[in-house]
C-alpha cells in the first residue's frame, strides 16, 4: 500500500495545472469544449484536449458542487465521474449525521463526500483503489486545506488488518454495478462486499453508513444488512438521490426507522418524515375523491415507503390505493411534495380538457393511468409548459380522469 499525507509539501506542476492553464479553462468554461478541441490549433502550447475535458467536467459541477467548482485550482474527474459523485448538498447531510475523531471512507473516488463529513472528524481516513484517482483526492484536500484527511491507494478491506485503524464512523459508497457492468439490485451484488464483511467491520467501528442508488429495494438491503438501525431516502430537487443505511454494532432490535429528509442546497432539511415499518402497515387510511386541494409526493418520500402515514400525519386522503395522490379541503402547506389547487375533474377527452385550460399549454402527470405522457400529449395535442398541472389518474371508483390544477397563491 502506498499512502499520500495531505499535509506533504505543495505538489509539482506536474500534479496540478500552470497559471495559463487555469486562465484558459477559465476564459472559456462558458464554451463548448468540443469545438474547443477542433480549434487547438490556435493555442499553442497548451493541450487542449486535456484542458477541454476539465472545463467540461466544470460545467457538469457548477450546479452540483458550487463550492468545488469556485475554487481554480482543483482537478476533476472526467465529465461522468462527476455526474455520479455526490452532490454538495446530499454530501453536507450526511455530515451532519456522523461526528467524532476518526472517519474511514472505504471508497473514496472523487473525494466530495470524505472532504465534507471530515470537517466533523479530527482525522479521516480516504481510500481509494485506482493510484490516479486517490493522487487527485490528495491534491484537492490540499488546496481546500483539509489536512486532517489521510489518503491511502489500497483496497480498504483488506488494509484494516495492516493499519489497524479504529473509527467512530466508517462510510462506504459500493459501487453499483457487477463484473460485467451490470446492473444489481442486492447490496451483497455491490463492489466491495459490505454485507459478506460486517464482521470484519465492526471489529473496527461501531458505526457505519453505506450509500445506495435509490433504485436498490430497501426491504430487501434490510433482509441482508445486521444491525440496522435507520434507513434514510435523501431528496433534493425533484429527485431521491439516494439511499443511508446506519448501521449500529449495539443494535440488537429487527426494527429500523425510515427517514425520508427532502434538503436544500446547503443540506439542510425542509422536510421530515420519520417512521417505522410496521406503523406505515397498520396506519390508517381513507380514500376519497379530489376535493379542494392535490398533492403530489416528493420522490424520496415515495421510495420510503410513507404511503400509508402520509394520510395520518398530514391529515390527507388518497384519490386511491395505486395513486399515490392525496386531497383535502384545506391546503397542508407544509406537505412533504408538490400541492395544487384544483381547478376541475374532466374525462381524459382533449376537448373536455381544453374547457378548463389555454392556449393548448399543460404540464401533464401521470400516476396509475393506462398510457405514457409522451402518447397523451400526442393524443391531446398539449404543449409543455404553463400554468396548469394536469393529472391523468385512476380514482378510488376505477374510473379514469385528468384533475385540472394550478399552483395555489
Amino acid at each position: 500500500m502506498t499512502e499520500s499525507n495531505t499535509t506533504a509539501p505543495e505538489p509539482n506542476e506536474s500534479e496540478g495545472f500552470s497559471d495559463e492553464e487555469i486562465a484558459f479553462i477559465q476564459a472559456h468554461l462558458q464554451d463548448n469544449p468540443s469545438q474547443l478541441i477542433l480549434n487547438a490549433g490556435r493555442f499553442k502550447g497548451l493541450d487542449v484536449k486535456k484542458l477541454a475535458s476539465q472545463i467540461q467536467s466544470r460545467q457538469k459541477a457548477v450546479r452540483k458542487l458550487p463550492e468545488w467548482s469556485a475554487n481554480r485550482n482543483l482537478i476533476f474527474p472526467p465529465a461522468l465521474s462527476v455526474e455520479q459523485c455526490s452532490s454538495e448538498a446530499t454530501a453536507k447531510y450526511k455530515a451532519s449525521l456522523v461526528t467524532g475523531e476518526t472517519l474511514v471512507d472505504m471508497t473514496g473516488g472523487m473525494g466530495v463526500d470524505c472532504y465534507y463529513m471530515g470537517l466533523k472528524f479530527e482525522k479521516a481516513h480516504y481510500f481509494e483503489q485506482q493510484e490516479e484517482v486517490a493522487r487527485t483526492a490528495a491534491f484537492n484536500f490540499r488546496q481546500l486545506k483539509a489536512d486532517n484527511i489521510r489518503v491511502h491507494t489500497g483496497d480498504s478491506l483488506k488494509e484494516f488488518h495492516s493499519t489497524g485503524i479504529q473509527a467512530d464512523w466508517i462510510y462506504a459508497d459500493p459501487a453499483r454495478r457487477g463484473s460485467n457492468q451490470e446492473k444489481v439490485v442486492r447490496l451483497a451484488d455491490c463492489t466491495p462486499d459490505i454485507v459478506t464483511n460486517l464482521p470484519l467491520l465492526f471489529q473496527y467501528t461501531q458505526n457505519i453508513m453505506i450509500k445506495t442508488s435509490p433504485l436498490l429495494d430497501i426491504d430487501l438491503a434490510a433482509t441482508e444488512l445486521q444491525n440496522l438501525k435507520e434507513v434514510y431516502a435523501i431528496g433534493y430537487e425533484q429527485e431521491c438521490k439516494e439511499l443511508l443505511f446506519i448501521l449500529d454494532r449495539e443494535w440488537r432490535s429487527p426494527a429500523f426507522t425510515v427517514r425520508a429528509r427532502i434538503i436544500d442546497s446547503n443540506g439542510e432539511p425542509v422536510h421530515r418524515l420519520d417512521f417505522e415499518r410496521e406503523s406505515e402497515r397498520s396506519a390508517p387510511v381513507r380514500y376519497s375523491a379530489p376535493r379542494a386541494y392535490l398533492y403530489e409526493p416528493h420522490a424520496a418520500v415515495l421510495k420510503a415507503g410513507a404511503f400509508r402515514t402520509l394520510c395520518n400525519t398530514f391529515k390527507v386522503d388518497k384519490v386511491a390505493i395505486h395513486s399515490q395522490l392525496y386531497t383535502s379541503d384545506i391546503q397542508v402547506k407544509d406537505f412533504p411534495g408538490r400541492n395544487f389547487k384544483i381547478v376541475a375533474i374532466c374525462k381524459p377527452d382533449s376537448k373536455e380538457i381544453m374547457k378548463h385550460i389555454e392556449g393548448n399549454k399543460a404540464n401533464l402527470t401521470v400516476r396509475n393511468f393506462p398510457a405514457k405522457t409522451e402518447d397523451l400529449r400526442k393524443k391531446w395535442k398539449l404543449k409543455e409548459g404553463g400554468d396548469y398541472y394536469l393529472f391523468a389518474t385512476t380514482l378510488a371508483d376505477h374510473s379514469k380522469v385528468v384533475i385540472v390544477t394550478v399552483k395555489p397563491v
